[in-house]
């Protein structure tokens, strides 16, 4: 999975670029950043935190995990496909009820437990299916949403975002988000924000793109490589130690959007992940992504 985010990531001379900018100046690129948001009329500190629900295991502990960032303080968001959403629904519904935001996360799953390495893997990729196969899956999501519990979505986080980066694909996942009456996707790499700011609107809609390492701030800082990667490079120490700095260096410009997001099994008894996301809301300003919408808008006003 990390390999083919790694290809997608450097599908272009523009994001080798920035890639090499930010191994030889990532301080450079926080200013760029900083620019950007001041351009965009950004002023303050937002966090998002979000949860891909992507296997079983996420619905089983997602009410404990829940529970007990409510108590910290932080409502998180939740990507779940639609698969997994019904067959979850008694806990999903639970965690609607204290007011929880849901996204579209598509509709088939997207993982699998490989037997064999006793491990999950990765499968469904968007950008290896015909396009008509992904307008149905985004779609299927959405009514599934609906019916299921009820939420008429109103954002959209592609399975296995960081394969699905080229503008063409990008420009046709906001054109069925758009038929559908979106508006936002918080479906790009880190790059985006540098490039575009924190909330673009290149593609059609709004794109909210994810937040990165602190020291390495185009490479995605998610759970999976810091908690359950079979032979991860980056361990759970690196997470705090990366999370606390990404806080401080947007600390130190003071706006902008971390968009971080996890997946509740991989952090469920993990103290390290509950110490970043405590120093995260520390420094900024703990939303959903309507509601950060919502902000923005007034603020433009």
């Amino acid at each position: 999975m990390m390999l083919r985010k790694l290809v997608s990531a450097l599908s272009s001379p523009v994001d080798l670029a920035y890639r090499g900018r930010a191994a030889l100046a990532p301080r450079g690129l926080w200013n760029r950043y900083a620019e950007r948001c001041r351009g965009a009329g950004l002023n303050k500190l937002y966090f998002v935190l979000s949860f891909d629900c992507d296997t079983v295991e996420d619905a089983e502990v997602a009410w404990s995990v829940h529970s007990r960032l409510l108590d910290m303080g932080v409502m998180p968001v939740y990507a779940v496909p639609g698969e997994l959403l019904n067959r979850g629904e008694a806990v999903y519904r639970k965690i609607l009820e204290t007011g929880a935001e849901f996204i579209n996360h598509g509709y088939r799953e997207h993982t699998y437990f490989d037997s064999d390495r006793g491990a999950y893997a990765s499968c469904f990729f968007y950008d290896q299916q015909p396009r008509e196969t992904v307008r149905e899956d985004i779609v299927q999501g959405d009514r599934n949403l609906r019916e299921t519990l009820g939420v008429q979505a109103r954002g959209f986080r592609a399975p296995h975002f960081g394969t699905f980066q080229r503008p063409a694909q990008l420009r046709f996942q906001h054109q069925v988000l758009r038929e559908l009456g979106y508006a936002f996707s918080t479906s790009t790499v880190p790059t985006y924000a540098y490039r575009f700011g924190p909330v673009f609107r290149r593609f059609g809609l709004a794109e909210i793109p994810v937040s990165g390492m602190g020291a390495r701030p185009l490479h995605i800082l998610d759970t999976w490589t810091c908690f359950e990667a079979p032979n991860r490079r980056f361990q759970p120490q690196d997470y705090l130690q990366e999370g606390g700095l990404a806080a401080e260096r947007f600390a130190a410009i003071g706006a902008g959007i971390l968009n971080y997001y996890a997946d509740p099994s991989h952090i469920h008894d993990r103290p390290e992940f509950f110490e970043t996301v405590a120093r995260w809301a520390q420094v900024a300003k703990p939303v959903t992504y309507v509601k950060l919408l919502e902000e923005l808008q007034c603020n433009a006003a």
